[in-house]
């Protein structure tokens, strides 16, 4: 992992500010590099050849491009000895060296030859471009600003709004995608004029024209479904992953992994000790809340003795809540998903033994994983009369015993009378996306006409359930469910609060399940071979049944549950008061007040509900008051 950043001008002061503001991402050396009308800067954490021939930037051998990356290439070792047989010499044993010499060779159509999690910039001194790219699955961040000529990117948005060039001002429709959805999606963020190069994206931008060219080097949708007998997909499938696992053991410092007790996380574990062997030290840590009906530490701790590894368990502490600024500092955008808080927790951990950290994202994307992927496919197959869906229904539904209705809808009882509207709302929809938008949204469409102001409502233009549909390419709901999520939900929100937290602890995340290898092949695979009935995961779970512990494997799937009820009403009672007082929230002018106070009466009839959309606005407002009006200032702890 590092922190990249650059823009089209020369300033050499402005890149000592950049780099030290992402300094987290990369505490070991530190670059700049200077050419007529360029800056690159680099901060990096060192991992692959610690030695100072990885500095960066780093020029290739003809010296006719310059390189500043974030991130590992799994194959460099592969590629090196095909540019080795074709004549080049190297002086380093660093992926990024064999980076930009691939670009020398293959130019921009290296993005088809790497394997690995990657954003960069190469800088081609004789054409005047520059070469920018994100990685396929959006497992590293990657941003920029672009207006009036004026080009600028970086790793983090920190960084960015470091220039004076750059207005701190809200974009109202990526605000609009967050508090739909807790987390903003697409190329807008929440700064006007910024904008992230998505998930398999590439830039050109000409430095004497000072024109910007975007185009999509990767996609992964695919309608062919494989033929092949459920024992060879299940095969390929413990192959792929293997592969995979092996790939990311490639270090050069300590490293470890994060244990949930979940399918993923144990399976990566598992691969680890089958390819390293019994005698190899395996660092793993766990996060727990001091809490035996939602903490997964005993699961945690069957997998950690099955494996021998050398495990942790961390404590968050309520009183941790009082880190949230800090944390949301580092998320740049606000995400209002409040396992960041243990990320983070855990992060700071894992740090005083390891650098590098594998974790199990990806795997309920891939493999069917998620509640959604099994109710909304019941669900819109419910065809009863409007009459019944909009009246009788309702009032059967509401009259039910909760320990019934939980069966359905999980958290029902704790989400109360709005959770159950909600649902409600689901089995009335119209279409499927409009569906899905209902089971997964913070604020719905009703909500939102509720909660903003007329000021803000007059800037919006999204239409988030038109694109939604555009990942719903066809009749098969869980194949357009897994595609969705692996496209908007996994990189921008379960990817960034990985990337982010652990880099803000100045450790590397990797991600065995998003070996693109392995996501191409599981988007190939039958639907009813992910979700075979009510079995979630099924053909994963086949390809590593002999890995893994009886008890982890039989288990039923548990959402990792932070209790951000619980924090509201007691630890942040006095922060939530503070920060959605009735005079800021008016002056401030997006959200109405009177929506404010009917969450505040209502809360105690649909606690985990209201806590919810609590906990979107008190983190948006905590953003905006380190951001846009700078008020609260934030001290990295160390």
């Amino acid at each position: 992992m590092c922190g990249i950043c650059g823009f089209n001008y020369e300033d050499k002061t402005l890149m000592r500010k950049m780099i030290h503001v992402q300094s987290h991402r990369g505490p070991n050396d530190q670059g700049i590099f200077l050419d007529k009308g360029i800056t690159l800067g680099n901060n990096r954490l060192a991992i692959i050849d610690i030695s100072k021939k990885g500095h960066q930037p780093m020029a290739s051998k003809d010296e006719n491009a310059w390189i500043t990356f974030n991130g590992e290439i799994y194959n460099f070792k592969f590629i090196r000895e095909q540019l080795e047989k074709k004549g080049y010499k190297f002086n380093s044993n660093s992926d990024t060296e064999v980076l930009i010499n691939a670009y020398t060779e293959y130019g921009t159509e290296l993005l088809k030859v790497i394997n690995g999690d990657f954003a960069f910039c190469i800088y081609d001194e004789k054409k005047k471009k520059l070469f920018l790219a994100r990685d396929r699955l959006g497992i590293k961040p990657l941003y920029y600003y672009y207006k009036d000529g004026k080009f600028i990117f970086a790793s983090e948005i920190k960084t960015i709004v470091e220039s004076e060039e750059v207005k701190r001002e809200v974009d109202y429709n990526a605000l609009d995608y967050y508090l739909t959805c807790r987390y903003n999606w697409g190329e807008k963020t929440l700064f006007k004029n910024i904008y992230r190069v998505l998930p398999g994206h590439q830039l050109i931008f000409d430095v004497k024209t000072k024109q910007l060219k975007k185009s999509k080097y990767w996609e992964l949708f695919t309608e062919e479904a494989m033929q092949d007998n459920e024992n060879t997909i299940a095969n390929h499938v413990r192959y792929l992953f293997e592969k995979s696992v092996q790939r990311r053991l490639m270090s050069d410092v300590p490293l470890g992994a994060y244990l949930s007790g979940g399918i993923d996380s144990s399976a990566v574990v598992g691969m680890m000790r089958k390819i390293q062997g019994k005698q190899a030290e395996i660092n793993t840590f766990s996060v727990g809340f001091g809490n035996k009906e939602i903490d997964e530490l005993p699961y945690a701790k069957i997998v950690a003795e099955a494996f021998n590894t050398n495990h942790k368990e961390v404590i968050v502490k309520s009183d941790l809540v009082k880190t949230l600024p800090e944390i949301i500092y580092h998320t740049d955008e606000p995400i209002a998903d409040p396992a960041l808080i243990p990320t983070y927790v855990l992060s700071k951990q894992a740090k005083k033994d390891v650098t590098v950290i594998l974790t199990g994202e990806g795997g309920d994307e891939l493999f069917a994983g998620y509640e959604q992927y099994k109710i909304l496919p019941m669900v819109r197959k419910i065809k009863l009369p409007n009459i019944m869906t909009q009246k009788i229904l309702p009032s059967i539904i509401k009259k039910m015993p909760k320990q019934i209705l939980n069966k359905f809808f999980k958290y029902a009882e704790s989400l109360g009378e709005e959770g159950i509207n909600r649902f409600i709302k689901v089995v009335n929809a119209k279409n499927d996306a409009a569906a899905l938008l209902e089971i997964v949204a913070i604020f719905d469409e009703q909500e939102k006409k509720e909660v903003y102001t007329d000021k803000a409502k007059g800037q919006i233009k999204t239409d988030i359930i038109k694109e939604i549909n555009t990942y719903f390419k066809t009749k098969d709901k869980v194949k357009n469910l897994t595609y969705f999520d692996t496209k908007v939900q996994l990189p921008e929100n379960f990817l960034m609060k990985t990337d982010k937290m652990t880099s803000a602890a100045s450790l590397e995340g990797r991600v065995p399940f998003l070996d693109h290898e392995l996501v191409e092949y599981a988007a190939k695979i039958p639907s009813n071979l992910k979700l075979h009935g009510t079995n979630e995961k099924y053909i994963f779970k086949k390809a590593v049944q002999d890995i893994l512990p009886k008890q982890i494997l039989e288990r039923k799937k548990q959402r990792f549950y932070v209790p951000i009820d619980q924090w509201i009403k007691n630890d942040l009672k006095d922060e939530v008061k503070n920060l959605l007082d009735e005079k800021q929230i008016k002056q401030q002018g997006i959200f109405k007040y009177s929506y404010i106070q009917k969450i505040q009466k209502n809360y105690a009839n649909s606690p985990l509900f209201y806590a919810r959309q609590m906990w979107n606005l008190i983190t948006f407002q905590i953003w905006y008051n380190i951001y846009i009006e700078q008020t609260t200032k934030v001290t990295k702890s160390k």
